[in-house]
């Protein structure tokens, strides 16, 4: 079973990441901050996912990157967007 997980969190990440580049292509836009946070946590997350199944890191060390990740893609929610007067 831990197999299967494993190999299912490597096919998020490649859809993903192929995902991101045909819609860049698709649509003629460049990379922007918001993609590179998004590459960032398609790669991340499964990776960190698979180093726990694996049993290489303990379940604290689990939830202190998960909080790391959720505080790197919060941090940024409101800098780079133009401002919208309603």
């Amino acid at each position: 079973m831990e197999e299967i997980i494993e190999v299912l969190a490597v096919i998020v990440m490649l859809v993903g990441l192929v995902g991101i580049m045909i819609d860049r292509i698709f649509f003629k836009k460049g990379i922007s901050v918001r993609v590179i946070q998004l590459i960032a946590v398609i790669f991340i997350i499964p990776t960190i996912l698979i180093l726990s199944i694996e049993e290489f890191f303990d379940s604290e060390v689990v939830g202190v990157l998960l909080g790391a990740i959720v505080g790197f893609i919060l941090s940024g929610v409101g800098k780079d967007e133009t401002n919208l007067k309603s």
